[in-house]
């Protein structure tokens, strides 16, 4: 624990994003044009759109949380038979993450965003529409495809375009938006699940969906390290009026050069050594944490209603949760400028644990069993914000998609078994504080894991 301690602030060093492809002009690299500046309302603009893209993610996920009481009521599920449909889109996540994402390296994030939302359109339209168990499967793995193809582009592209000092702030509204599409899930939810059944919300989702795909496909620009590697016309045209945009003094002639070279895709994940060490933690980071995260907003709504609250009252605690953790984004996010990102994150972990077990073995009355929702969400998502904060950083423009997306998916591992162990561990009649315990411990190693990364300048 004295590690948690040590050397807590950001020590005053230099900026070095290493990964950023860089070009000089009068011996100016881009990347210092734009850290010497304020932030554009163009640069906000990306973080915008790409919120409120991250927005279906939340809503996608917990969406299926808080319709699962009436979905096991109208088909006769067992908790293990739902514990696997709450999983399935969770499968389709960690598939897209890995899969999907390293096609943003190839094709570019823009592109790859655009096929990611028609993925997710026609995944929740169809859902609204399952008549069956096994139809609702298939079509939330075929919808988790396309979510997970986008997070991991949506946080490159955001890291991308933030400065070094506000890069923090803008990865904690970022991923403000999944507990922001989750609590508005519950709202809905509320609102609609007793009138109009839980395919409405499908439904609800995916009219979103639909409606967000031309507004990304006209405003949302391309990557400016992807248009990096490239000379063609059609990329020097494109980097041309980003930095019109963005008001750069590069000539669109400039010949880009990569400050790290090497082999593209994953290979790059692991090489050099410090690399390789960096992808292991950060891997273990993200296991731990989807783990312990995808338990407690799975099946906290549904346990709240064995035990005798209404479902709007279960709803109403996995929105709470979720708001908890709309705060611990934008706080995390704050933080993040100021202090060591790793070091933080590491808080974040055992602050996490303490809470879940104290939810776990609570015998508490309604109220306080709101604020303690509120305040695992808080602490989950807090440092969940700060490992998509860290992980952009550690990869080389030509695999930090491959390298986020993989990070990202071997944390969907964690994610797609926790619902099914949750329902296993229920059906074993394991008593509920011994079952929260079982999700928490691992976020111990968590925390030792993301103190131990070895961060670029930027954010220590």
């Amino acid at each position: 624990m004295k590690l948690l301690f040590t050397n807590f602030t950001r020590e005053p060093e230099d900026s070095n994003y290493m990964v950023d492809a860089r070009a000089s002009h009068n011996g100016v690299s881009i990347r210092a044009q734009i850290n010497a500046r304020k932030m554009s309302f163009f640069q906000w603009e990306v973080v915008a759109l790409c919120t409120l893209i991250n927005m279906l993610d939340g809503y996608d996920v917990l969406v299926m949380s808080f319709a699962a009481a009436s979905v096991a009521a109208d088909w006769q599920l067992d908790p293990t038979r739902l514990g696997l449909l709450l999983s399935a889109g969770l499968v389709g996540m960690a598939v897209g993450s890995v899969v999907l994402g390293s096609l943003a390296d190839k094709m570019g994030r823009k592109r790859l965003v655009h096929i990611c939302l028609v993925i997710v359109t026609l995944g929740m339209l169809a859902s609204s529409y399952s008549q069956t168990q096994q139809q609702l499967l298939i079509l939330r793995f075929f919808t988790g495809l396309g979510i997970g193809g986008m997070l991991a582009t949506l946080t490159t592209l955001v890291s991308e375009y933030a400065s070094d000092n506000r890069r923090g702030i803008c990865m904690g509204v970022l991923q403000s938006g999944y507990p922001l599409g989750a609590l508005l899930g519950g709202v809905i939810a509320a609102g609609l699940i007793q009138s109009t059944g839980w395919q409405s919300l499908f439904l609800f989702g995916g009219a979103i969906s639909a409606i967000l795909l031309p507004v990304v496909i006209f405003r949302l620009p391309e990557s400016l390290d992807f248009l990096s590697q490239s000379d063609e016309p059609e990329a020097v045209e494109a980097r041309e009026k980003i930095f019109r945009r963005l008001d750069l003094s590069v000539p669109p002639t400039h010949k880009f050069v990569q400050t790290v070279g090497g082999a593209l895709g994953w290979k790059n994940c692991f090489s050099p050594s410090e690399v390789r060490r960096n992808t292991l933690l950060l891997w273990l980071c993200y296991l731990t944490l989807m783990f312990s995260f995808y338990f407690v907003v799975s099946w906290t709504p549904k346990l709240l209603v064995d035990a005798g609250l209404s479902m709007s009252q279960g709803i109403s605690a996995g929105a709470i949760l979720q708001a908890g953790g709309l705060l611990g984004a934008l706080i995390m996010g704050a933080l993040g400028s100021r202090f060591a990102t790793n070091k933080l994150s590491a808080w974040f972990f055992i602050f996490s644990v303490i809470f879940i077990l104290i939810y776990g073995w609570s015998n508490a009355n309604l109220a306080l069993l709101m604020v303690l929702s509120g305040a695992m969400g808080f602490f989950l998502i807090g440092a969940m914000i700060g490992l998509y904060t860290i992980a952009p950083a550690l990869y080389d423009s030509s695999s930090r998609v491959t390298g986020v997306g993989l990070a990202i998916g071997v944390g969907r591992l964690g994610a797609i078994a926790a619902p099914f162990a949750g329902g296993l561990m229920l059906e074993a009649q394991m008593g509920v504080g011994y079952i929260y315990a079982a999700f928490a411990v691992p976020l111990i190693f968590a925390a030792l894991a993301v103190r131990s990364i070895s961060l670029p300048g930027s954010l220590k």
